[in-house]
């Protein structure tokens, strides 16, 4: 009797160890993922903003990335 319950016992606290084995590993991998999206965001080249003359002004203009209009070049 005394042995069945010692039994359940380390039963129990084995699961609840391999659960929160799980969940370490879980949260590891969750890390791992995040900070691969985020560099994937850093190797991304940001768009080139190019702004010429006074905004107002009849010979403003504004360029983002590789815009190839007539109205953007000089």
């Amino acid at each position: 009797m005394i042995f069945g319950f010692f039994k359940k016992l380390i039963k129990y606290y084995i699961d609840k160890l391999i659960n929160w084995m799980r969940m370490v590993k879980f949260d590891i991998e969750l890390e791992t993922q995040i900070k691969k999206y985020h560099d994937s965001f850093k190797k991304e080249e940001k768009p080139k903003i190019i702004e010429k003359g006074t905004f107002g002004q009849d010979d403003w203009s504004i360029s983002i990335g590789d815009v190839d209009d007539k109205d953007t070049k000089n």
